[in-house]
């Protein structure tokens, strides 16, 4: 009877442990996407720390253009302004995520976005995911966002599936799916606000970021 005890007792230990180096392997995926995550942003502002360098040396080596090199340098310090938000006392900001696996697209989608975001004078901060797990583990480790422009398909979880595990977990965020004709009903249905045809484009965005402003997040609880 002991030994059946022991055996017993030794079979809940190992479902134990089964169940926490699942659980760490969990916790690691997090933080590497966390981590991801960071180091975009780190990229970005090396990035605009490189441009301000190259437009200053531009300024006092006086070569070419002086006026052409001063109406840069205001441009591309209005268009900072803008973004970063530094001359607004009180604001809000427009959360984007951009989820998709080629890294072009990414690129292109943040691109048309800031576009409309200089249109409309508004204030947005973007995060991208390779995947839609990238994109669920990011609302599952606190983040929260205005707006999610989900492709469909991506290797590891697709679009459709990230959408459901979202909606699941009580996101709230305006998702707007980005996919073919052919699988556009399927995406609406795992639970998007919108979805829009390939390839996106200014007016496509103008059709569900009319006026970003009221459609702030009301909910960024996650279960």
């Amino acid at each position: 009877m002991a030994d059946g005890d022991n055996t017993q007792i030794d079979r809940e230990i190992q479902n134990l442990v089964n169940k926490l180096n699942e659980r760490i392997g969990k916790l690691y995926q997090k933080r590497k996407v966390l981590e991801n995550a960071k180091g975009s942003e780190i990229k970005a502002l090396k990035k605009d720390r490189d441009e301000a360098w190259k437009l200053k040396s531009s300024l006092l080596n006086e070569s070419g253009d002086t006026r052409q090199e001063i109406a840069n340098v205001n441009n591309w310090l209005d268009q900072k302004t803008l973004l970063s938000g530094d001359d607004q006392d009180e604001g809000y900001n427009f959360s984007v995520l951009i989820v998709d696996d080629d890294l072009t697209v990414r690129d292109t989608n943040r691109r048309l976005m800031m576009s409309v975001e200089t249109q409309k004078q508004l204030t947005m901060e973007f995060q991208e995911a390779k995947n839609g797990k990238e994109a669920v583990y990011l609302n599952l480790a606190g983040a929260s966002y205005d707006l999610i422009l989900m492709e469909n398909h991506m290797p590891i979880m697709t679009g459709i599936q990230a959408t459901q595990r979202l909606r699941k977990m009580g996101v709230k965020s305006q998702i707007v799916g980005i996919s073919s004709e052919s699988d556009q009903q399927a995406f609406i249905d795992a639970g998007l606000d919108n979805c829009i045809q390939k390839p996106l484009d200014i007016a496509k965005i103008t059709t569900f970021l009319s006026d970003p402003n009221k459609r702030k997040r009301t909910d960024t609880s996650q279960a």
